[in-house]
């Protein structure tokens, strides 16, 4: 099997935490105006909606394309790499027992491992879906290496 890597490339993702961060930023901002006006509970308001903005705007930097960030399959597993934080995760074919698609409305695949824990692959984390199909059709059945043992 050659090393195929499948980068997370959320596009789409993104453009709907932007459009939160400046939903969150008008009603910040119409609430501090309002605090200016003499409402009590303005600011408060206004703080949370500008916080939510905050934390919009740091997921989509967490959530830039950028080198290595995706899934590596080679012959002896995949690697993984953490949507947030960008850490690598490896994963033998040994260890993933089913791979299954989840998710009518927001569909993922769910890699189930032999020690019960599971790890999910979201499709909103792909842009193209052909990648996240093609990605589900690798990790449900690897080629065979020599000896059968994949």
């Amino acid at each position: 099997m050659t090393p195929r890597f499948f980068p997370y490339r959320p596009t789409r993702l993104r453009l709907l935490l932007a459009a939160f961060a400046v939903v969150g930023t008008a009603f910040g901002t119409a609430a501090f105006v309002r605090a200016a006006q003499g409402s009590p509970t303005a600011s408060a308001r206004a703080v949370a909606g500008l916080a939510l903005s905050v934390a919009f705007l740091w997921l989509i930097w967490r959530l830039r394309p950028r080198e290595g960030y995706g899934v590596r399959v080679d012959l002896a597993g995949a690697e993984l790499c953490r949507a947030l934080d960008g850490r690598p995760e490896r994963l033998l074919w040994t260890q993933i027992e089913t791979v299954r698609q989840l998710g009518r409305w927001a569909p993922r695949w769910e890699l189930i491992l032999s020690d019960g824990s599971r790890r999910e692959l979201p499709r909103a984390l792909f842009s193209d879906p052909a990648v996240y199909a093609d990605l589900g059709r690798v990790l449900s059945h690897p080629e065979r290496g020599p000896g059968g043992d994949a």
